[in-house]
């Protein structure tokens, strides 16, 4: 029988719960030790739904109880109080007896088993106990503990939603500073390629194109180092640099020794070459290529670079060498297509140059002897007698006559006049000094300008040249000969007409006197009587001549 203790025991010990299922478990207890039902189940009234929730079963037919709660709360009117008995049609076989008391705003107990208790002895139960602010105040605390952790939850997804819309912001952001970095880029790298073209097109003075080309891609590309290679004459190269000024100059060393097999093996590539950590990328036979020599490639001390040829026409007129020192850099596909267009613009550009250098040449140059032509020389007569009278410089000239031309044509045809003509000017261009200027005046009629010559010299340098000539064999007419006439400032001339009339009317009696022989200009004064001049003289020798 229970005591007065033990109520107040129950009493205090149902106040003290919080859990649901504690309370529940507790309450279940207390209604078998005091009606003796064996199995006992809530449906727990939810105030903010309005309507029966949580179901907990306890006792011996649990499940049946569990279907029992399922079934009934959807029937159950909150409103009702009291006792009520369960619907018959709603009890299972196992269940022998069924009772269900609504607390108002708090839960509905229904009671099942074999177990005798009326009506009156429930309530009195029931009365005598908390159980009505227990299973409310737990299913309270509960509630509260289920709402903070759907908060927590929903905080929990807050959160890694703002993570991954601060992850997304930065992604964008980063996007964006990088398209507008890329798209800074392009603009910079088209931006390069046209300031390189206009540079070409609007210049066909190689050196200064080729100079600040050079110095541009070295600086647009953020490179260490940047050359550009010409492929010169006779195995010459000319070489352009960039340096960023923190890395030691590598001119001379590849110009010379094991650096000039390097330039010789860059200036026959036909497509560009990667290295990387002092190798060569895609070089086939490399122990036998100069490219791949890792003792060179360490002296350079490059970490990465590039060579793209310059090609025009399947010929290769140079090579673009760029080199990095502070990292690997991955050259990519827009990196060589923009490379590939600066090598297209240089090789445009030193193709534009040699035509025009050509088309000069051609101007002044003799197109059969391929000395200086007429003009070129009269050009040149006229600067050279100008420099000699500023600084009281001697200048003698030597004008050299193929003798027998005539004959030549008519006896082995032009071809062999031709080819002596050839060379008597071969003759005259490799025996001259650097300084001096040789000329194909016109027919067979050539000019040697020596500046800084007196006349004594001249002679000596002019009988030197008929030597040659007389010594020089052409099939079909033998052996050739020339007449020379020698005429030197200030001996013999005040002006450059002058000079050259004294050198021709020296060059007729050359021919008077039996030709393959030099004269020098007489010294002719004007008569004190009135007589006839040295110009007069001079005019009646020409038309003589003539």
């Amino acid at each position: 029988m229970t005591t007065e203790h033990d109520n107040s025991n129950s009493r205090h010990e149902l106040c003290r719960l919080l859990e649901l299922d504690e309370a529940t478990a507790l309450v279940a207890e207390l209604l078998h030790r005091e009606l003796g039902p064996d199995t006992v189940g809530f449906a727990l009234w939810d105030e903010d739904l309005e309507e029966y929730g949580d179901t907990v079963s306890w006792g011996a037919s649990k499940a049946e109880m569990g279907a029992l709660l399922s079934a009934l709360v959807e029937d159950l009117e909150p409103e009702k109080e009291g006792i009520a008995p369960i619907d018959e049609d709603l009890l299972s076989a196992a269940i022998e007896k069924a009772v269900s008391v609504q607390l108002p705003g708090c839960a509905v107990l229904v009671l099942t088993g074999d177990f005798d208790a009326d009506s009156e002895k429930i309530q009195k139960v029931l009365d005598l106990h908390p159980v009505r602010e227990t299973l409310k105040n737990s299913w309270l605390y509960t509630e509260l503990i289920r709402e903070n952790r759907r908060l927590r939850s929903s905080y929990d997804e807050l959160e890694d939603k703002t993570t991954d819309l601060e992850e997304q912001t930065r992604r964008m952001i980063n996007d964006m500073t990088m398209r507008d970095s890329l798209r800074t880029k392009q603009v910079e790298r088209e931006r390069l390629v046209y300031w390189i073209s206009h540079l070409v097109k609007s210049s066909v003075r190689i050196q200064e194109v080729l100079e600040t080309a050079v110095e541009k891609i070295g600086t647009s590309l953020s490179l260490s180092r940047c050359h550009i290679l010409r492929a010169g004459d006779n195995d010459s190269v000319d070489l352009y640099d960039y340096n960023d000024g923190q890395n030691p100059n590598i001119n001379d060393l590849l110009l010379h020794g094991d650096g000039r097999e390097f330039t010789r093996a860059a200036l026959s590539l036909k497509s560009a070459q990667y290295f990387e950590n002092y190798s060569v990328e895609g070089v086939q036979d490399q122990e036998n290529n100069p490219l791949f020599d890792p003792g060179f490639m360490q002296k350079l001390g490059t970490k990465s670079g590039l060579v793209q040829p310059l090609i025009m026409r399947e010929k290769v007129l140079g090579v673009l060498f760029l080199e990095d020192f502070s990292e690997m850099r991955e050259w990519s596909i827009d990196d060589m297509a923009l490379i590939g267009s600066l090598a297209d613009n240089l090789a445009v550009a030193i193709e534009n140059a040699d035509l025009h250098r050509e088309v000069e040449k051609q101007a002044v140059t003799d197109g059969l002897t391929g000395v200086s032509n007429r003009r070129s020389f009269n050009e040149a007569l006229e600067r050279e007698f100008e420099r000699a009278k500023r600084y009281s410089q001697d200048l003698s000239l030597i004008v050299v006559d193929l003798d027998f031309l005539k004959k030549i044509n008519d006896t082995y045809g032009h071809m062999a006049g031709d080819e002596a003509i050839k060379n008597i000017g071969r003759v005259l261009a490799q025996s001259s000094r650097s300084t001096d200027i040789t000329a194909r005046y016109g027919g067979e009629e050539f000019c040697v300008l020596l500046p800084n010559t007196d006349i004594d010299m001249a002679e000596q340098l002019g009988e030197r040249l008929r030597r040659l000539i007389a010594e020089t064999h052409v099939d079909g007419p033998g052996n050739l000969s020339a007449s020379l006439g020698v005429a030197a400032y200030p001996l013999h001339a005040d002006t450059a007409d002058s000079l050259f009339l004294k050198a021709d009317e020296a060059l007729y009696r050359a021919k008077q006197d039996g030709r393959n022989c030099i004269r020098v200009a007489s010294l002719e004064k004007k008569d004190v009587d009135g007589g006839q001049s040295s110009g007069d003289s001079k005019q009646s020798l020409v038309q003589e001549k003539s």
